[in-house]
């Protein structure tokens, strides 16, 4: 007999956590599964337990903001089974959910799903992106924020968005020697822009910071200017970069420069992780402003698949304070549904993150005016340049799938193994669709995506093999 939990979280970050603090709150029993060893997601990621933090407050905002809400699901926690260092494997009929951990594998049946896997690093094929030494802004993250180690000594951060003012001030505080940081987009500020910021003090304060950081370190911005290219044979000794066309980001290859480096950190966005949501047999739909495919959903995140939720960056990029508010309204609706709380208790408990979701959308479409992916990236990538790690596809070997005539990603997975290794995509399903859009003429709904399979994380026979249903049922309300 397979188990039965009335709400599985699927996701620790910030959305994951602020859904289960707040179903707790209201009486519910909660099961949360993570990868990671500890709760936090990328954003409010925690050092490990063998480290001793003496001083918090080097740690930077987010540390602190990732411990106040940590502090808070503290208080709950006697009602939240937390499945810490587990991969969810796939999701069947709705609700089933597998996972595996530690050598083990169960399944079971959530009464309520708040699926909340978050995004991950964009990728854009450039020559040179697979040398030692390129590595994402999220990857760069991990190594500073949770390792304290510093990943080169010479560095140029290239891409788009926020991200790469906090990742470049970060370098610098471990020592790191910051070349230069590249925007692709726009200079942000504007008359324009004033009236959608007004009252997020907060968000300005952090951007003025980040700012002044730079300033003060010497650390110069260059918008409208790319990565072209990382040098090296085993690893990264340089890198090219140059201005983009401000309308479509196409790559100005003559008037490129060359600089010594140990260290290129590219951050172009993320894309959102729907895979779970895609096997739940949820209704998804192409929005380019937030990262890509994402899953339809009604005013209380709940998905086309009634009772599986989806929250936070997963349902679409938009960041740490958005995903909290999500979570806390697809937590309180779960709650409801599962009969812990009326609906006008849900409904008054649900209007404070609705108003904030409002004004944070305006801060949203700001950035979006800057960073918006520009079909010009496509241009970055040379007929060598792989596009699929894991299979060794190049691009060269795509254009010749276009030839014979393939004119989605499903065909070009079938002629040319992209997509096929144990990323699933990841990392070229992005790129390579958004070059199938500028090749072919047609639309990203017409390219389509690659289809996820089970298990979506790699996984041992060994694990499988050893599949315990367990017969215990948890309760709903307390």
């Amino acid at each position: 007999m397979i188990s039965t939990r009335p709400l599985v979280i699927v996701g620790g970050g910030p959305a994951g956590i602020a859904a289960a603090i707040e179903a707790a709150r209201a009486g519910v029993s909660c099961t949360l599964i993570d990868e990671a060893p500890r709760l936090g997601g990328q954003i409010y990621r925690q050092p490990p337990r063998e480290f001793d933090v003496r001083e918090p407050q080097s740690l930077g905002k987010d540390f602190a903001r990732g411990q106040r809400l940590r502090e808070a699901f503290g208080e709950v926690s006697d009602r939240v089974e937390v499945l810490a260092g587990t991969s969810v494997l796939g999701v069947w009929g709705g609700r089933e959910v597998l996972y595996a951990s530690e050598g083990t594998s169960e399944r079971v049946v959530a009464e309520r799903l708040i699926l909340a896997t978050g995004a991950y690093d964009r990728p854009v094929p450039f020559p040179g992106w697979t040398l030692p030494g390129v590595m994402t802004a999220g990857g760069a993250q991990v190594l500073v924020k949770t390792m304290r180690v510093s990943p080169g000594q010479r560095a140029l951060v290239a891409g788009t968005g926020p991200l790469l003012l906090v990742v470049a001030n970060q370098l610098h505080k471990v020592g790191v020697k910051v070349v230069a940081v590249l925007e692709a987009g726009r200079v942000p500020w504007s008359p324009r822009a004033i009236p959608k910021v007004w009252g997020e003090w907060g968000l300005l304060k952090d951007a003025w910071d980040y700012w002044r950081g730079l300033r003060r370190a010497g650390i110069p911005v260059l918008f409208n200017h790319t990565i072209l290219e990382a040098h090296g044979q085993d690893e990264v000794t340089g890198a090219s970069f140059g201005p983009v066309d401000p309308e479509d980001w196409r790559p100005l290859r003559n008037k490129a420069q060359r600089t010594d480096v140990d260290l290129v950190v590219v951050g172009f966005g993320f894309v959102p992780d729907t895979e779970l949501t895609e096997l739940a047999g949820c209704r998804h739909r192409y929005v380019h402003d937030v990262g890509g495919w994402v899953p339809e959903r009604n005013s209380v995140m709940e998905t086309t698949v009634p009772g599986v939720f989806a929250v936070g960056d997963s349902a679409g990029v938009a960041g740490a304070l958005v995903a909290i508010e999500e979570g806390r309204i697809a937590g309180t609706t779960a709650a409801e549904q599962l009969g812990a709380l009326t609906a006008e208790e849900a409904a008054r408990r649900r209007a404070g993150p609705l108003r904030r979701l409002r004004s944070l959308a305006r801060v949203r479409q700001v950035l979006v005016e800057v960073s918006r992916i520009r079909p010009g990236l496509c241009e970055l990538a040379t007929e060598e340049t792989l596009v699929c790690r894991c299979e060794e596809v190049e691009r060269s070997d795509v254009q010749t799938a276009l030839r014979e005539g393939a004119k989605d990603l499903q065909a070009v997975k079938l002629l040319t193994r992209l997509g096929m290794g144990p990323c699933q995509g990841r990392n070229c399903a992005p790129s390579v669709g958004m070059l199938l859009c500028q090749a072919i003429g047609c639309t990203a709904e017409a390219v389509g995506r690659i289809n996820p399979r089970p298990p979506i994380k790699p996984v041992t026979l060994g694990a499988l093999s050893q599949l315990t249903e367990c017969e215990k049922t948890v309760g709903g309300a307390l």
